[in-house]
């Protein structure tokens, strides 16, 4: 017997298995003779009016082509970017996954840019996600100018319709609109790394003097030039906050150079509790079942019979998955062995190219998902073919082969096969 998985992906790319505050006066209607007539001065009021001003200033006449191979993003796709020295990351940027048909239309280069910013934030930054993270202290990627690079990849996706990375920690943001650092606001809060983190607790866990001899090499390389004395407590962990935090400036600096992009910090300097959400977690949520149900247009068959019955129980099929995964929150993917536990932003991304909620209401409120159903996938293929959900990311619509999702149980399997391993747009 001939078991056939049909393809997985198709679009031009599929996929199966606001207003300006301004200020000023101009000339004409300057009433001092000796007072130069001030140009208008318009200045972003929202997120939302940062995020236009940004897009405006790609370079639409121009493009950024990347062809780049889905395994080892981030650093390949990095190293891609670099390499790119004929063209201007300010142009409008175009990706081709290595051995794919898919045509860029935007959804392909949501997808790279929401994997690139994901891949980015696990790779080169570290600390609790709900609070925000540090840049790693590497040397290594500061020699080989990675961070100005990452800095522009940030810059390019809150222009062109990719995540921003909300995943900074506050005092990181800070350094980015200001270009310096407040050494009083930082607290141990702001440590990320283990090994600073270890320190502090073995310090505040030190009953006598001799417990704190301990440890005196490692304080005395945080630069704690005092007496080691359980008095001065506070003054050695704040050796240690300042060692961690501001040995990371940098990274910051050369992070910062590649926002320049679009003039993103200039946005940053003038705008910063605007531009807050976009670097720092809190205000910007992650996509859940409710919301892609809520955006769901079914295309039902016709009204009364088997079939739209039918329609319609997949669709209440997609609904329980939806929870399930959401309710799950990775511990059956985890207790089955997989290595990356599926989430709601995965199944998001699947069907539309991006695991973001959209930032812009207009966007947001037009932004639907189409569900058809396909009655007639085994008279064309026969009973030996195994049939996946097809996804054409560009419209956004998914194609659910209903012979196949007769069951929850059948509907689930295929649905976890289909997003976790149907990642290429193989069809055109």
């Amino acid at each position: 017997m001939r078991l056939l998985l049909s393809p997985l992906m198709n679009c031009v790319s599929w996929r199966t298995l606001a207003s300006f505050e301004c200020t000023g006066t101009p000339a004409s209607e300057n009433n001092s003779p000796s007072t130069a007539a001030q140009p208008p001065v318009c200045k972003p009021k929202s997120t939302e009016d940062v995020l236009r001003l940004l897009e405006h200033q790609v370079d639409t006449t121009t493009e950024f082509k990347l062809c780049v191979d889905r395994e080892g993003l981030p650093d390949r796709g990095i190293l891609q970017w670099k390499r790119k020295k004929a063209a201007s990351p300010a142009s409008a940027l175009k990706v081709v996954y290595i051995g794919e048909a898919g045509i860029d239309t935007g959804a392909i280069r949501k997808e790279f840019l929401t994997d690139m910013v994901s891949g980015i934030e696990n790779r080169l930054f570290e600390g609790a996600g709900n609070q925000g993270k540090n840049p790693k202290y590497s040397l290594t990627d500061l020699d080989n100018d990675n961070f100005r690079t990452i800095g522009e990849i940030m810059s390019v996706s809150i222009a062109q319709g990719g995540p921003p990375p909300a995943f900074l920690r506050v005092w990181c943001y800070n350094f980015l609109w200001t270009g310096e650092v407040d050494i009083h606001s930082l607290s141990k809060e702001d440590v990320s790394d283990i090994e600073s983190g270890f320190l502090i607790s073995k310090v505040e866990d030190s009953a006598d003097e001799q417990s704190l001899m301990l440890w005196a090499d490692e304080l005395v390389s945080c630069g704690y030039t005092s007496q080691l004395k359980l008095d001065n407590k506070d003054s050695i962990i704040r050796a240690i906050v300042l060692h961690s935090t501001t040995r990371l400036i940098p990274m910051l600096q050369q992070l910062r150079k590649g926002m320049e992009l679009y003039g993103l910090v200039d946005q940053m300097a003038r705008n910063p509790e605007a531009c807050h959400s976009l670097f720092v977690p809190g205000k910007i949520t992650k996509p859940n079942a409710d919301f892609i149900m809520m955006n769901c247009q079914p295309r039902f068959s016709e009204k009364g019979t088997s079939k739209e019955r039918t329609d319609r129980k997949v669709i209440n099929f997609l609904q329980d998955f939806l929870q399930e995964v959401e309710m799950s929150d990775g511990e059956t993917d985890r207790a089955a062995g997989d290595k990356e536990p599926l989430a709601v932003p995965h199944v998001l991304q699947w069907m539309t190219g991006q695991a973001h909620i959209p930032i812009l209401p207009d966007e947001k409120r037009h932004f639907k998902i189409t569900c058809k159903f396909d009655h007639d996938c085994r008279e064309r293929l026969g009973d030996q073919f195994i049939c996946y959900p097809i996804v054409s990311a560009c419209t956004k619509t998914v194609t659910f082969p209903v012979k196949h999702l007769s069951t929850y149980t059948d509907f689930r399997r295929i649905m976890g096969e289909a997003v976790r391993y149907g990642g290429g747009f193989h069809r055109v």
